[in-house]
């Protein structure tokens, strides 16, 4: 009981650790979803195409060949991605039908697709999803059209060679069309920094009956949850046993969800966009390891501190030691009692550590992602073996090496 202060200053170093540990662990398991699907900003990582499709004529993602050239996905096939065993790791998809036209007498890219679509997939179920919520990072400038008016975006760039503002038309000419001309309404100028800052994007359904393909599309993007890909997940399916390929379809690899996609849409082959399923594996892969790096030195911090508030109690009573000793206790008799102080200090630093620590992820939970962690009491045994091990080891080092000095040697000094 006595040299309180010092033992308060070990507790609060164990519980400084031990919170930040149970931060990091709680983090991980409870907004691990969020922080991906907070990555779902980069956009689609899957890209679902005709497997029939003939050679393409891509520039910029975007496929340039003319209606009625190359295949076509069913629009109607799409609920089948809300029916796959990772339906749930499907964020949003959109389909996209890309024509050649000239726009106000200049050549454009007019894409069809959907802006925020509810798709009803079973009787009790409806699913929100089009380009709001598969790019969430795009900028509009004025506000997104809806997908049964007749109006447009139009990209930044696009919209600057045209000279056309929010509130304006762009008449729309198809070459080789034979439907007439198209007049949209300008709702917003969109930029992305990317292809699409070079075209229209209109409502789908306008797209399809001018082109006079109703009901199809040529390109659809899928934004899904994925886990960062390992050897394993780049193994060759066709070499796995039954074993190996059922784990590999019941773990959310990007291509895992992909090939389940295959199987679910007729005729369509669906490629990971790898360079995004990569980047997003690549920050997940170094917010982890920096979360657990931090973890790793509070801990270590933590055991230094007890150490050296260790090392000063061992000095003090050094003479108590040699006396212990020379009559007649062994040196596991007198480790037990330095030992048993220190599991009293790792226990209390466990569970002050695990409280703060719980409470620290709960509320940096909010102010990050927007809602509070939960605190889960499984963390409870886990922070306390861990503060135990921490002040154990920390302790171990100075109190071996007194244990090792002759009573006679200590005592004569006295």
């Amino acid at each position: 009981m006595r040299r309180r202060r010092r033992k308060l200053l070990s507790v609060a170093a164990v519980a400084l650790g031990i919170a930040v540990a149970t931060a990091v662990g709680t983090i991980a398991l409870d907004v691990g979803d969020k922080v991906s699907r907070e990555l779902r900003s980069f956009g689609a990582n899957i890209s679902v195409a005709p497997a029939a499709d003939g050679l393409a004529i891509n520039v910029g993602g975007v496929d340039y060949r003319p209606a009625g050239a190359g295949s076509y996905l069913n629009e109607s096939s799409l609920v089948s991605l809300k029916k796959i065993f990772w339906r749930n790791n499907i964020v949003a998809f959109a389909p996209l039908l890309y024509l050649p036209v000239t726009a106000n007498g200049q050549s454009a890219v007019l894409a069809g697709s959907w802006f925020d679509e509810s798709m009803r997939v079973a009787k009790d179920e409806v699913f929100q999803t089009g380009l709001k919520e598969l790019h969430p990072a795009w900028k509009v400038e004025g506000e997104w059209p809806n997908d049964t008016g007749s109006d447009c975006l139009v990209g930044r760039r696009l919209a600057k060679r045209l000279g056309i503002s929010p509130g304006q038309e762009v008449s729309i000419a198809g070459a080789g069309s034979s439907s007439g001309a198209l007049k949209f309404g300008v709702r917003g100028i969109l930029e992305t920094g990317g292809p699409e800052d070079d075209q229209l994007i209109a409502p789908l359904a306008i797209v399809q009956q001018w082109a006079h393909l109703e009901g199809k599309f040529r390109r659809a993007e899928v934004s899904a949850l994925t886990k960062p890909e390992d050897a394993f997940g780049r193994s060759d399916i066709s070499k796995m046993n039954q074993e190996e390929f059922e784990r590999w379809n019941c773990s959310p690899y990007v291509r895992s969800i992909a090939y389940q996609i295959e199987q679910a849409i007729p005729g369509a082959v669906a490629k990971p966009v790898y360079q995004v399923a990569e980047t997003e594996g690549k920050i997940l892969d170094r917010v982890g390891i920096l979360m657990w790096v931090l973890a790793a030195a509070a801990l270590l911090t933590a055991g230094l501190a007890v150490s050296s508030m260790m090392l000063a109690t061992v000095l003090e009573r050094r003479v108590e030691i040699g006396l212990f000793k020379s009559l007649g206790a062994t040196d596991a008799h007198v480790a037990t009692f330095f030992m048993l102080e220190a599991s009293g200090i790792g226990l209390a630093g466990g569970i002050l550590g695990y409280l703060a620590g719980s409470l620290m992820a709960r509320r940096l939970a909010l102010d990050i992602f927007g809602f509070p962690a939960s605190i889960h009491w499984v963390f409870l045994p886990a922070a306390l073996a861990l503060a135990l091990v921490v002040t154990l080891a920390g302790s171990a080092l100075p109190l071996g090496h007194d244990l090792k000095l002759s009573p006679a040697i200590v005592l004569r000094n006295e």
